[in-house]
């Protein structure tokens, strides 16, 4: 072969090794990977639909360039929608959708928010017909992101008709311009802060009133802005009262949590906004579950700077406090009052009874557990007989915790309201001593309430509860089947949902929260996983909620009561815990016992106290037979006799010291079994037990002629 025929061959062979590698790359552009997974999916070939799909989210492509290829025209926007939609529904595709389909959605909200194009977007407002369009749409998209620097050409533009479409801008952009404008509005002057007023007075949100009413009693305020404040204010609908009044009231809605307060409520953080009339409007991202309380310590402050006779307000900024470091997600940061000087159980106990009384009202009425126990938390350390009915606004929460659904609060309030040894009766006061009895008695039992559709998956579940070391005091097909037993049931600490169908879940979850015994409990839904999906988001906002999928696997379902008992009650009830609960409620039917007051009756415990002698040991046990020594019942003091009989060594030493209490103060109730026993161990020990047993006789007053034989010959 000649040299011209062999170099003739290279250069072919080269060429179409270029042509090749040319077609792989083109194959592997995120353009055609992308539209090759829309493709594949709307055809159904999963797997091509798949590695497709996982070649273009591996490719390296951003979240911004993803969004790019979507909403510019690189491939078609209705199909790309329609190809996720039924990818989803697709168990093999599901989770590459899903990650593609927020992959996108994250890159438009990064585009939206990126300053140097929301710049450009605001001087596109004064170009041709299709920029104008354009650039408002960016600055819409961007949302509250656009408003300093819209707000900063409004303020210190030069040019007329670009300010004049800023202010256009604003308004569209509507409910979320208005918090940071009301932060910024204090701090502007002149005719900017006239144009903001005017433009919140557009937009014709409620929650600009106290900022807005503020500006119109400003003295210091120029009078076109008071006027512009002014009409703003009537123009949104702005109600009675003073400002302080309007800052709680706006501090009680940020409390409440309504979503329309949160500009991304679907997002991981929210920004808290500063103003300076150096650098503008400033953002601080908060972790999203604390941002409304973030707010609502920050209105309620506001409320109390300006009247601090403002008690509602007091009150408010306590409980948002609280519930603020309740919220605070575990490893996240505060980085607007995380490093403040007092604790918020500072300012819970420093306001008083009356304060603690009202937080825990709106606790209650809230169904927080984690804020109801902080708040009897707080009032243990103040409440006392004196202040124990302190005004609460014609109530006393303290008396409604008693019928918590939560076995925690149930004692929680039991102990506050014993140890305050009222020495007069009041309404509710019977149940008192019962509920301390139960802490001693139930240890650290966990009850559960199971509603599934079908007998096979009821008893699915139940052996998975029972494993777990649940006892399932009530179940059903429906809400309806189970509320006998749950109507008899000492309480519920978790509820187990397993529905078939999605409408279903959602009529079970409705009907418990009106059932008083399972209105706060911590609900697992069990569903299909798109169900499940479904569930979660409706609930997002109610961390008493949570929803997994069905599945057979022992420890997911574990790991998922585990999740919601965490988050909706702070865990089960450990052992040590339940130790640590009797022993404090022992020590307050001790204190019951001893000051005899008349709100109470100890023998209400006798039953409970009776049956944790013979099961308790050491200290403990000793607690409860001091107890039973102050019972002045027959069945106290045999049982006493019986516990003292069968001890041993020390135990039984300090035991018959028990007895002989309790015969002392309320004379012989003993069997003459118990007689015989005595004198039997008083004949026969020696040392410590002798002398104790000894008292026990003496005390009895039995015929000296039972001794004599014990003298000395």
């Amino acid at each position: 072969m000649s040299f011209t025929a062999r170099f003739g061959n290279a250069l072919a062979a080269v060429v179409l090794s270029l042509c090749i590698t040319g077609t792989a790359r083109s194959q592997e552009d995120p353009v055609n990977l992308l539209n090759n997974y829309i493709h594949y999916s709307l055809v159904a070939n999963v797997e091509l639909a798949s590695a497709n799909g996982q070649k273009l989210l591996d490719s390296g492509i951003t979240n911004a360039e993803l969004a790019t290829l979507i909403d510019d025209g690189k491939v078609e926007t209705e199909r790309f929608e329609r190809a996720i939609a039924r990818s989803q529904l697709v168990p093999e595709l599901e989770g590459v959708a899903a990650e593609i389909a927020n992959r996108a959605e994250l890159g438009r909200r990064d585009l939206a928010r990126d300053q140097k194009r929301i710049e450009e977007a605001i001087k596109m407002l004064t170009g041709v017909q299709r920029a104008k369009l354009l650039g408002r749409q960016r600055l819409v998209s961007a949302g509250e992101y656009a408003v300093p620097s819209l707000l900063k050409e409004i303020s210190d533009g030069r040019d007329q008709q670009v300010k004049i479409a800023c202010q256009d801008v604003m308004i569209q952009i509507g409910r979320q311009a208005v918090y940071p404008l009301c932060v910024a509005l204090p701090g502007l002057t002149g005719g900017t802060q006239r144009v903001v007023c005017d433009m919140l007075g557009q937009i014709k949100i409620p929650s600009a009133a106290p900022y807005l009413k503020e500006v119109s009693e400003d003295q210091n305020a120029d009078q076109p802005a008071r006027d512009a404040a002014a009409r703003a204010f009537t123009a949104i609908g702005g109600g009675a009262g003073s400002v302080s009044k309007l800052y709680a009231d706006l501090a009680r809605d940020y409390f409440d949590a309504y979503e329309s307060m949160v500009a991304f409520p679907a997002e991981p953080t929210n920004n808290v906004w500063t103003y300076s009339s150096i650098t503008g409007l400033s953002p601080t991202p908060v972790p999203t579950e604390i941002f409304t309380e973030v707010l609502a310590v920050k209105t309620s402050s506001r409320a109390i700077a300006l009247d601090a006779a403002n008690i509602p307000a007091i009150s408010l900024f306590v409980a948002s406090n609280l519930k603020r470091e309740n919220d605070l997600p575990e490893g996240a940061a505060d980085p607007v009052y995380g490093e403040s000087k007092y604790t918020p159980d500072f300012y819970a106990t420093v306001f008083g009874t009356q304060t603690c009384l009202d937080v825990l009202g709106m606790a209650v009425d809230k169904r927080d557990t984690p804020l109801v126990r902080d708040a009897i938390g707080a009032l243990a350390k103040t409440t006392g007989g004196a202040n124990l009915f302190a005004r609460s606004g014609g109530r006393n929460p303290l008396l409604e915790a008693l019928s918590y659904p939560d076995r925690r609060v149930q004692y929680d309030a039991a102990l506050t309201l014993a140890r305050a040894l009222p020495q007069e009766k009041y309404s509710g006061d019977q149940a008192i001593v019962p509920i301390l009895a139960s802490a001693v008695r139930m240890g650290n039992q966990s009850l559960a309430l199971l509603v599934a559709d079908d007998a096979e998956s009821r008893a699915a579940s139940a052996s998975e509860l029972e494993k777990l070391g649940f006892r399932v005091v009530a179940q059903g097909g429906n809400v309806t089947e189970a509320q006998p037993d749950i109507n008899r049931a000492v309480g519920v600490d978790l509820v187990v949902v397993r529905m078939n169908d999605f409408n279903d879940a959602l009529q079970v979850i409705e009907s418990l929260r009106a059932i008083p015994k399972t209105t706060a409990a911590p609900t697992l839904v069990l569903a299909a996983a798109v169900d499940a999906a479904k569930l979660n988001e409706q609930y997002r906002d109610d961390p008493r909620i949570s929803a997994g999928r069905i599945t057979s696997n022992p420890e997911e379902f574990t790991a998922s009561v585990d999740f919601i008992m965490n988050r909706a009650a702070g865990g089960r009830i450990t052992e040590a815990e339940a130790e640590e609960y009797a022993i404090r409620s022992l020590s307050a039917l001790r204190d019951v016992a001893i000051s005899r007051s008349p709100a109470y009756t100890i023998r209400d415990a006798e039953s409970a106290l009776i049956d944790a002698i013979d099961h308790r040991s050491g200290g403990t046990r000793l607690l409860v037979a001091d107890i039973l020594a102050l019972i002045d019942n027959d069945d106290a003091q045999r049982k006493l006799f019986d516990a003292a009989l069968n001890a041993a060594d020390d135990e039984q030493i300090e035991l018959l010291r028990r007895v002989s209490d309790s015969v002392r103060i309320f004379g012989d109730r003993a069997e003459d079994r118990h007689v015989a026993s005595i004198l039997e161990l008083v004949e026969k020990s020696s040392g410590a037990t002798a002398e104790a047993a000894a008292t026990v006789h003496g005390a009895l007053n039995l015929p000296a002629s039972d001794a004599v034989k014990l003298l000395p010959q």
